[in-house]
């Protein structure tokens, strides 16, 4: 499994890539993201994943491309079926003591039929440079609320452990969307980053029903809420594969992307100093986002590329999913 803290270098070989990615937490580089690898879904059964753009297909471009047909019917067929509940982000109040910020995560890695699952990390920080005071005898756990699904979940950690002053949480779900067995905090003056083990209670599929929902994390004290979050919207198991013809670009569109958000084409190897960038067309009635190619102004040639979801602009400081191939690059002729 794979896991990324912000786009560093992708690399091409022929058809092929490989993508490395370091740590990084403030533009112009990409903020945290991270990685790992296996299944989950909207809310059907794990389906597949893949990244990949430039395959041979029936069509033009000497083998290189697939027709418009293949490469919607390959996205689609990533995209879970059924109604999606409405996300919403109603919230009430500001937050008190944590909030959501430490960054940007997310884990990855392939699946069968040559799909991509990617889920996000719910980070939260300390509103005080101080830090807050968690872990060991602090009778302090951690309460994650989906609110588009009315489930929760809360982690105790273990008793034993150091009591820690917590600048930074990073609960990542993998690629499978299960409660992790360790949370990572950054902790101290000199935010080292740890990890503490503990107990999750409650709702284990809070995190694999429905690809985008709304959280809200608080933090308790003897069991009762002593500070928290306002909702965020995260995307979590995002099932995808993704097809190119010669002039178009084709990403799966899970039912639970809001039609208000926002999908961007980046081209480069950073989305904060992109070579470019195109909006994708939500396409609803077949599962799919759309990227005209042709309107992209760069020398022919094979680059690295990722799509942001993002509830508003800068999508790169909102997304709610970046949608990064595993080994494969955008073809431009």
């Amino acid at each position: 499994m794979l896991r990324r803290s912000v786009l560093a270098a992708f690399c091409t070989a022929g058809l092929s890539g490989c993508l490395r990615l370091t740590g990084d937490t403030s533009p112009p580089a990409e903020q945290t993201t991270e990685s790992r690898t296996r299944p989950g879904n909207d809310g059907s059964p794990a389906r597949t994943e893949a990244g990949a753009t430039a395959t041979s297909g029936e069509a033009d471009g000497g083998g290189l491309f697939a027709s418009r047909s293949e490469a919607i019917e390959f996205a689609r067929s990533f995209a879970a079926s059924g109604v999606s509940n409405p996300v919403s982000t109603n919230g009430s109040g500001d937050p008190e003591l944590i909030r959501h910020g430490g960054g940007w995560g997310s884990s990855y890695g392939s699946g069968p039929q040559g799909g991509i699952y990617t889920s996000s990390d719910i980070k939260f920080e300390a509103i005080s440079d101080d830090g807050v005071a968690f872990g060991g005898d602090s009778g302090r756990s951690i309460r994650i609320r989906n609110l588009t699904l009315g489930s929760e979940i809360t982690f105790e950690p273990t008793s034993d452990s150091p009591v820690y002053r917590v600048n930074d949480w990073d609960i990542d779900p993998e690629t499978e969307g299960v409660p992790p067995t360790e949370i990572g905090l950054d902790v101290g003056a000199d935010s080292e980053h740890v990890f503490i083990s503990g107990t999750w209670t409650g709702d284990r599929d809070i995190f694999n029903t429905q690809t985008f929902c709304a959280y809200e994390v608080d933090l308790l004290e003897g069991g009762t809420r002593i500070g928290g979050t306002t909702p965020k919207v995260y995307g979590i198991q995002y099932n995808w594969g993704a097809k190119q013809t010669p002039d178009e670009l084709y990403i799966t569109r899970q039912p639970s992307v809001d039609e208000e958000w926002t999908a961007e084409l980046f081209v480069g190897e950073n989305t904060f100093e992109a070579k470019a960038r195109q909006t994708c067309e939500h396409v609803v009635e077949d599962d799919v986002f759309r990227a005209d190619l042709s309107a992209i102004d760069l020398d022919p040639g094979q680059y690295g590329w990722s799509v942001l979801v993002g509830t508003k602009q800068p999508i790169q400081r909102n997304k709610v999913i970046q949608l990064t191939p595993l080994n494969t690059g955008l073809i431009l002729q």
